[in-house]
């Protein structure tokens, strides 16, 4: 590995190609950002889900705008005299409902407030959905920078115990620093195995979003770091997009059911009024014609149970409304601190701190193949480099969840 300290950039690029030769075969190609987020809008789990309600929602409209006439009963009463008169009397009782209060009406805007929720909860899925793909979208490329990190690594590892082992046999190095290097395979293989487990879950996440099975690893390059903001996003900025955001309006939508609800319940405790005719023979023979109707006092049942759970529905969407936009304020500027962060701390280790680790490899390795160092201390600045860049893909992974963040929040690109 130490012979290798100037050639580390051809071996990432080496890695990088081994990781396509061993990418299926069949599988598509890595999708762009915008591509992702189109994918996981209309495929996504969630979205499928919020779709459903919002299709059963539209079924319960056509139950809702059915006439306020009911159906139509007829009792039919035959009774035959006992005694001197032994007529037979028929008669037919046939009642109409009548919804005269104006349930229909409520009933209507209900389920049209359903039909708004249910739509805003769409809204508010694929939001989800755009925050969790771009999530997935940058880990996977993590992910994959990973694994050509830590393949470079092995190879060089490999080749440099090679190199020792023919030292070694010349008489030229100690066994203690050969099997030093070949400890270092096994670190550089631990590494390798839990990059590629990391990204075979990260795969697994982005195909569950996207809906694709297979796809190609993303190509490599220097920079791994999420796009660009596309708008401001200072304080007045937050506050006009928090006003705008989905999981907010389903919020409201959902209180404006409840509302109607209430009010569909309450127009409800009016029983429709049933009109009466009434036509048969009697005992004499005679035709018989007469109306009436028939009235259902509201005294015991008033539809307490639905009134009372409609009012609690409003109560708790009011309640969550304002917890949840003192939560999604705070994490929308935490995460736009955490960008500006992880942007600062990105520039800082690519103009100063790598290239001086860099530097102090290839020195260590001039140093020790000189003989002015032992092989250790030559590992050791090794392995402050490797840290370094892992440590910088850490910092690219937190600006993706924080980016992701702020796309959920504005059910977009941000």
């Amino acid at each position: 590995m130490i012979r290798l300290g100037r050639r580390v950039p051809g071996a990432l690029g080496a890695a990088w190609a081994a990781l396509f030769a061993a990418s299926p075969a069949a599988g598509a190609e890595f999708p762009r950002l915008e591509q992702a987020i189109q994918l996981a809008r209309d495929r996504a789990v969630v979205v499928a889900e919020a779709q459903a309600e919002l299709g059963a929602a539209d079924a319960q409209m056509a139950g809702a705008g059915a006439s306020s006439i009911g159906n139509p009963s007829t009792d039919v009463q035959v009774d035959r005299g006992v005694g001197q008169s032994t007529a037979i009397q028929a008669l037919t009782f046939t009642y109409l409902p009548v919804d005269v209060a104006g349930q229909r009406a409520k009933r209507v805007k209900e389920a049209e407030r359903l039909v708004d929720w249910r739509k805003l909860g769409v809204a508010d899925a694929r939001a989800a959905a755009t925050g969790d793909v771009v999530l997935a979208y940058g880990s996977v490329m993590i992910a994959a920078a990973r694994i050509a990190e830590t393949a470079a690594g092995e190879q060089a590892a490999r080749e440099e115990a090679k190199y020792l082992t023919a030292r070694l046999a010349a008489k030229a190095t100690t066994v203690y620093e050969q099997k030093l290097a070949e400890a270092e395979i096994a670190r550089w293989v631990q590494a390798s195995a839990e990059a590629r487990l990391a990204l075979a879950r990260q795969r697994a996440q982005l195909s569950e979003l996207t809906g694709v099975l297979d796809f190609d690893l993303p190509a490599g390059g220097p920079d791994l770091s999420p796009p660009p903001l596309r708008r401001g996003w200072d304080d007045a900025a937050i506050a006009q997009i928090i006003d705008r955001v989905p999981a907010l309006a389903r919020l409201d939508a959902e209180k404006r059911y409840w509302d109607a609800s209430v009010a569909r319940y309450r127009r409800e405790r009016v029983p429709p009024v049933s009109f009466e005719l009434i036509a048969g023979r009697g005992a004499l023979g005679e035709t018989r014609l007469g109306g009436g109707a028939l009235l259902t006092f509201p005294v015991t049942r008033r539809y307490q149970g639905e009134i009372a759970r409609a009012e609690q529905g409003r109560a708790h969407a009011e309640t969550r409304r304002t917890v949840y936009r003192t939560a999604i304020q705070a994490r929308v500027r935490a995460a736009r601190e955490a960008l500006a962060a992880v942007r600062a701390a990105r520039d800082e280790l690519d103009k100063a701190g790598i290239p001086a680790l860099q530097s102090a490899v290839t020195a260590a390795t001039e140093a020790f193949k000189a003989g002015k160092i032992d092989l250790l201390r030559a590992l050791l600045t090794r392995r402050d480099l490797s840290l370094a860049r892992a440590r910088r893909l850490d910092l690219l992974e937190e600006g993706w969840r924080a980016y992701a963040e702020l796309a959920a929040s504005a059910g977009e690109l941000p």
